[in-house]
């Protein structure tokens, strides 16, 4: 039977086994280490569902994660920094799309809230967003992402904007929240991302 991951949908086979993680062919999820990650997001074991044998693993890359590597690459090549008003309207449409649902903004703390729980558990996009509010900046932990792979590629690329659904919604929440503009600083960690947003600014 097949497994596929609830984060990335990366789908696991028993035939072809996962022998990069030292997984061979023809072990059965069942009888996968429990120590075992998902190879695309690095979220556990207990997170795969079943799906039977006759929905196979797509092969190649997640076209979505193609598209948004595309589109980062190019904003970049075209725009440069000038790119930064494109991801801030990202999060923008996301906020929009947040408050539609009827999350709530008010202040610092419910906003990053309303974002985690958007992502995480409406949407299941990373296995977890944890969060700290300081005086002037927010520190945010991303665990687990499906946009990891595309991430780390760009970077590795030296582009130096990001598309990053959660961190610009995020810097648009608590610009939403508190009036100040936050300047976005990104590192990778594990499988996802610790990510800082800085107070720089009030907004006019």
């Amino acid at each position: 039977m097949n497994y596929q991951c609830e984060i990335c949908h990366y789908i696991y086979e028993p035939e072809n086994g996962d022998p990069e993680g030292g997984i061979e062919p023809g072990t059965s999820f069942k009888d996968i280490p429990s120590d075992w990650l998902c190879p695309r997001c690095g979220i556990d074991k207990s997170s795969f569902t079943p799906m039977g044998n006759e929905i196979q693993a797509p092969r190649g890359k997640d076209p979505l994660l193609v598209m948004v590597l595309g589109l980062t690459q190019g904003l970049w090549t075209i725009a440069g920094t000038g790119s930064y008003s494109v991801t801030r309207q990202i999060g923008r449409t996301f906020l929009e799309e947040l408050k539609s649902k009827g999350l709530k903004f008010d202040d610092s703390k419910t906003s990053l809230e309303s974002v985690r729980s958007y992502f995480v558990e409406n949407h299941h996009m990373a296995g977890n967003i944890e969060y700290s509010v300081g005086d002037d900046e927010v520190d945010l932990k991303v665990q687990n992402c499906r946009f990891f792979p595309v991430c780390s590629q760009l970077e590795s690329q030296g582009v130096l904007i990001t598309t990053c659904p959660y961190t610009n919604t995020a810097a648009m929440a608590m610009e939403e929240a508190t009036g100040y503009r936050f300047r976005i600083s990104k590192e990778p960690q594990g499988f996802g991302h610790q990510i800082t947003l800085k107070k720089v600014s009030k907004v006019k």
